[in-house]
């Protein structure tokens, strides 16, 4: 009798057992990863990307839809709304982009390998961004506003000179970047930078009022001149720069070499001790 027992309890263990080697949850499956570089161009995995980009959750504030964002309030008179550099005293810098197109401009496109190069070392990067070039680059636009490193900005609409147009253009061409991106991202710019960096006394007051800060430069990349080759442009940014600095690039395709020289620029001036940082953190104004 014991040894029926014996067997009985034997057989329910043995079921038992292989019970719970069926029913317990797999650990031995790899943890999701991105594709390998080895296996496909890394360029071309962020333009995937960049083409079915995880859309940012937002809420409108109370009372406004997308198309009609709240207008922000004007920066107060006494502030100095035009900035060309961060505090001298610090390590600190940042990295800008432009990625700007005018009408009829049918060769403005997006430097996916700038992109790319950024999020992969998670280097900060302020980007200032046309309406035109949001509005025929909407996945990318919703692609940038989703990696934490970017910061936006405002680039105007059509890249008109605000030396040179009426207040009324100046406000249109304002206003309708900003409602082109809150459509898109669900949030406005709190910075502006002036197309070819020209302005007047009438485009300081319009940026003013527009409730956002000029964001100028002190450090020229020279990128949209197809002479100027990655070596120079290594050579003169990393020259240049120094506490505080607001460098000045593009990631519209008119960046002629700017993905070549942009890794050894991040490299060199980390080396030199800098720290990147978006301008609203490089201005306190985060």
């Amino acid at each position: 009798m014991l040894v029926v027992c014996c067997c009985i309890l034997g057989i329910l263990s043995v079921l038992y057992l292989r019970w719970i080697s069926q029913n317990e949850p797999d650990q031995s499956q790899p943890e999701a990863q991105l594709p390998a570089s080895s296996q496909e161009p890394a360029s071309t995995v962020l333009f995937a990307t960049a083409t079915n980009p995880p859309t940012p959750t937002f809420e409108p504030a109370p009372g406004t839809t997308p198309a009609n964002p709240q207008p922000l309030p004007p920066i107060p008179a006494d502030v100095d709304v035009i900035l060309f550099n961060g505090d001298r005293t610090s390590n600190q810098i940042a990295l800008t982009f432009d990625a700007c197109e005018t009408e009829g401009d049918t060769d403005a496109s997006f430097d996916s390998e700038i992109a790319r190069i950024l999020v992969e070392t998670q280097t900060p990067a302020t980007i200032f961004l046309g309406g035109l070039w949001m509005r025929d680059h909407p996945e990318e636009t919703i692609f940038l506003a989703s990696q934490p490193v970017f910061e936006l900005g405002n680039h105007s609409w059509s890249h008109l000179d605000f030396a040179s147009i009426t207040t009324e253009e100046m406000q249109q061409e304002i206003q309708k970047t900003q409602e082109t991106m809150w459509e898109l991202i669900g949030r406005q710019a709190h910075f502006f930078r002036f197309p070819f960096g020209t302005y007047n006394e009438q485009a300081l007051e319009a940026v003013r009022r527009g409730g956002m800060y000029a964001i100028q430069w002190d450090v020229v990349s020279g990128d949209p001149d197809p002479n100027i080759d990655a070596d120079r442009m290594i050579q003169a940014v990393v020259r240049e720069a120094q506490p505080g600095s607001i460098i000045i690039m593009h990631i519209n395709g008119r960046g002629w070499h700017t993905a070549e020289a942009l890794p050894e620029i991040i490299r060199q001036l980390q080396e030199k001790g800098f720290e990147f940082v978006t301008v609203s953190e490089l201005l306190g104004l985060d």
